[in-house]
């Protein structure tokens, strides 16, 4: 599965990968832009606020009516971080025109079409500002989201980690903010922001299904290329550079928490120096593998399941930034004997105390995840997404035959580079250290 340049315009890209493996395909359209701390929250309500409904379609059930019509048609929100940029805009899944009546045909450039007057041709009121209604409930559910991080300690552990594993970098700013800043937002300062936003943006699509290309190619250039061509462009395009390892610590940093719930969460951040575009990129890859990702990895067996020392424990790698996290659910008193055995287990990866079956269970592991990027387009499009910001072009394949060739010496020579930088604990108080917020499938 091999993405292909389709065209190369000035304000919007096609990349498509041909595959007749599923009946519907899908369609991302991205807008890709350095991190702002001040307009990462006004961006996720922005989304929010242009998905509530638009001049032809006003309210957000006839929108999704319209949807509906179209033989099931999902439209979706993206917003989230890679390294350094946010990524915004929408994901598309619809049946291929070939498997639809031929008077359907033309749902993709319908949906297409939808999609324009999201983007472009929201439902304003008589002073061509962004409905206040849909402003003011947006924003009360946006607070929600963010007071409701709290309830879920494991989640909140991660974001409150994150911060401070990427305290000096740019992707440390939740994208969220606070309930101060975005109960500041008024609708003039919204639809400002909208107007400005447009006219920068400039949009990569990604396509994975049968669509002919030359067919998706001629329905984007007449609804969104259109679109674009009729703007006001006030500034130049940002430019974003994804990729952006984190910098080694002097010393490590320490937190801790405490929270009402009866587990704790304990997290270690580590730098590794390797990012997406590192020559030792899949040797770093299993490495996180052995360690906290396959059925037979070293916290899993040991810390858990041998040691008994907690109810979940797992690590992963953030390939953009090059740093490794281990997250671990335990009972407060087993705090310490649980870092001690992490850190041994890191340790003895580093010394190459692991033998070749070991490193064979780890690539098999690896290759099995790769492989089922092939069974849903949506894998398959993050996939090439992925790679296409950090500008490898391979394809699984490809990435499957580097994991294979990886050698015992390159896994140690990246294990002997892990260096702390964070250590946080959220503290459970509550005299229950049970497993009340455990993954069922830990």
């Amino acid at each position: 599965m091999n993405p292909k340049l389709v065209f190369d315009a000035d304000a919007l890209s096609l990349r498509v990968c041909e595959t007749d493996k599923f009946k519907a395909g899908l369609l991302s359209v991205s807008a890709i832009l350095p991190i702002d701390r001040k307009k990462a929250p006004l961006i996720t309500l922005l989304l929010a606020v242009l998905r509530r409904g638009t001049v032809k379609y006003p309210t957000l059930e006839s929108l999704n009516r319209r949807l509906d019509y179209l033989w099931g048609a999902e439209l979706s929100i993206r917003n989230f971080y890679r390294g350094d940029c946010q990524i915004l805009g929408f994901t598309v899944e619809l049946l291929d025109s070939a498997f639809l009546p031929e008077a359907e045909e033309e749902s993709l450039t319908t949906v297409l079409d939808l999609l324009c007057q999201i983007l472009f041709h929201p439902l304003l009121d008589e002073n061509g500002r962004l409905l206040e209604k849909y402003v003011e409930s947006e924003k009360q559910f946006h607070c929600e989201a963010i007071r409701s991080l709290k309830n879920n300690p494991r989640s909140y552990a991660s974001e409150r980690c994150s911060e401070l594993l990427y305290r000096d970098d740019l992707c440390g700013a939740s994208s969220l903010g606070t309930e101060k800043e975005i109960m500041a937002i008024t609708p003039e300062e919204l639809t400002r922001f909208w107007r400005e936003l447009l006219a920068s943006l400039s949009f990569s699509c990604f396509y994975v299904g049968a669509e002919n290309p030359e067919t998706l190619a001629q329905a984007l250039r007449s609804t969104l290329g259109a679109a674009l061509d009729r703007r006001e462009l006030t500034t130049e395009p940002p430019t974003a550079a994804a990729v952006k390892a984190v910098r080694r610590p002097i010393a490590h940093a320490a937190h801790n928490e405490e929270i009402e719930a009866g587990q704790s969460h304990l997290l270690l951040g580590f730098t590794t120096d390797t990012v997406m575009t590192s020559s030792d990129f899949y040797a770093c890859s299993l490495l996180n593998e052995m360690l906290g990702v396959s059925p037979s990895s070293r916290l899993f067996v040991h810390v858990r399941e041998k040691l008994s020392l907690c109810y979940h424990c797992a690590s992963s790698y953030n390939s953009f930034k090059g740093t490794l996290t281990v997250h671990c659910g335990l009972h407060r008193d087993n705090r310490a004997r649980a870092e001690e055995e992490i850190m041994a287990q890191i340790s003895q990866l580093a010394d190459g105390t692991f033998d070749e079956d070991e490193l064979l269970a780890a690539k098999r592991s690896l290759i099995s995840a790769y492989r089922q990027t092939e069974d849903h387009p949506g894998a398959a499009e993050s996939f090439c997404f992925r790679r296409s910001l950090a500008g490898r072009e391979e394809t699984p394949a490809e990435a499957m035959r580097l994991i294979e060739a990886v050698t015992r010496d390159e896994v140690i020579a990246v294990a002997k580079r892990l260096t702390l930088h964070t250590v946080y604990f959220l503290e459970g108080t509550l005299a229950d250290g049970g497993e009340e917020d455990c993954d069922e499938n830990d």
